[in-house]
């Protein structure tokens, strides 16, 4: 994952992978939050991952170059061919980890399938948004 990452990052800048600098998802979050997922989900034997479309957000985030329209560079081209929307939060709501995480996994993308549900995992986000849970469900 952190080479598709790293060609991500490289394509984005016009250079060879071996010249990026992964600059906030190199941050050791973001690298506990790959590992951490990886580790999870083989853990738990998930055989299938589907995911709803992804709710990007929506405005401007800061980055190491400057500030972008949301989702940002590297999140949008991981993101390609996933069903996205801007929903009404303004504020990046899918990170170029989350986008590297959800598209390494998912399998497939839409309504939730037919299915029975054994047990339900909810993760916290730092942010409070007046009108929305910072919550990711699994």
């Amino acid at each position: 994952m952190f080479e598709r990452l790293a060609e991500t990052e490289a394509a984005i800048h016009d250079m060879p992978v071996e010249r990026v600098h992964l600059h906030e998802v190199g941050a050791l979050d973001s690298i506990v939050d790959i590992v951490g997922a990886v580790y999870g989900l083989e853990w738990l034997g998930a055989a299938e991952i589907s995911a709803s479309p992804l709710n990007v957000g929506s405005g401007t985030v800061r980055c190491a170059h400057g500030t972008f329209p949301v989702p940002a560079p590297a999140t949008a081209r991981l993101l390609r061919d996933v069903p996205i929307y801007a929903g009404a939060v303004t504020s990046e709501l899918v990170t170029p980890t989350g986008a590297l995480i959800v598209t390494e996994y998912a399998s497939r993308y839409g309504p939730l399938p037919p299915m029975r549900v054994e047990s339900i995992g909810y993760g916290a986000g730092d942010r409070d948004f007046a009108d929305a849970p910072n919550v990711l469900r699994l």
